[in-house]
């Protein structure tokens, strides 16, 4: 045998080992996806985005209601969303986009947070909250105003 002939044969088994060990890194990635947790976010997610496209972007109040869970529907009927609604229009202005910043998950309930962006307010923290069933039950719109970021550093 030719030295040059165990190179080969070395080279070969490497690559059947690297390709044995992408498909195992692979499997092991989507398995990893299959969560339970990331199927939760994901609906979530689903639920916060159409929920954004009907109350901000469309201006529909009542169907972003309809988006919510039953025990939130009980909570707000369409004249106080609609107020919600017509309050973050004058306050916040047009809103212009939004970006997801993070998620955690509790006990009782999941929360989805996002950094938006409208006419008004450069930034904006939007909480969604939901429930053990992943239900939609509350939101929360906060301006970060830069007096604010002033006063965190001072201290």
């Amino acid at each position: 045998m030719f030295p040059c002939e165990n190179y080969e044969v070395i080279a070969v088994k490497k690559k059947i080992v690297a390709l044995a060990l992408g498909a195992m890194m692979s499997m092991s990635v989507a398995a990893m996806a299959a969560t339970p947790e990331a199927e939760s976010m994901s609906a979530q997610q689903g639920k916060a985005v159409a929920w954004v496209d009907t109350m901000l972007v469309k201006n529909n109040p009542a169907a972003s209601l309809k988006l919510m869970g039953a025990e939130a529907q009980k909570e707000i009927d369409v004249k106080k969303i609609t107020d919600i609604s017509n309050d973050m229009a004058k306050n916040l202005g047009k809103y212009k986009s939004s970006r997801f910043v993070g998620w955690t998950r509790f006990d009782q309930g999941d929360q989805l947070m996002y950094l938006m962006s409208f006419e008004k307010e450069p930034v904006v923290r939007c909480v969604f909250l939901f429930d053990k069933n992943g239900n939609l039950q509350n939101f929360a719109l906060s301006p970060l105003k830069k007096t604010e970021e002033k006063d965190n550093q001072k201290k």
